[in-house]
């Protein structure tokens, strides 16, 4: 039997916990993106019940991307303390020929601006896309 000893005494700033809670944004035409986004939170809450559970994030938040100016951007905009970033989860289709619906339309257009990539608003955020589609059109999750 081999046995690993870990005998690294690096002390790295990585904290244990977030300050802030894991946002789940959604934009959805049909239903389909934002009921993966609601049940994803959802399983969340059930696993932050679970007193052994060791979850980063000590809640969650979900939410119509649309709405991210009045319920996460100020949250956002905070550093978060050393070894930590936000966490935001954005969960989306397209519409059409590859547009955005409707209630992620403002996000979407404040996020291409030059003026909002020059000011990095995500810069404290770490990110993931579930970006969801209709491989029938030519601009499929674009």
């Amino acid at each position: 039997a081999n046995a690993t000893i870990n005998t690294n005494t690096n002390t790295n700033t990585t904290a244990d916990k977030s300050a802030t809670p894991l946002f789940i944004l959604y934009g959805s035409a049909t239903g389909n993106a934002e009921h993966i986004a609601k049940d994803l939170a959802s399983t969340y809450d059930l696993i932050l019940k679970n007193p052994d559970a060791k979850c980063f994030f000590p809640s969650v938040v979900c939410c119509e991307a649309d709405q991210f100016k009045k319920k996460c951007q100020p949250q956002w905009e905070a550093e978060p303390p050393a070894g930590t970033k936000h966490g935001v989860l954005v969960v989306t289709s397209t519409t059409g020929n590859g547009d955005l619906p409707e209630n992620i339309n403002r996000f979407g257009r404040y996020i291409k601006r030059k003026t909002t990539v020059d000011a990095q608003p995500f810069r404290h955020c770490a990110y993931a896309v579930l970006a969801l589609g209709d491989t029938n059109y030519d601009q499929f999750c674009e």
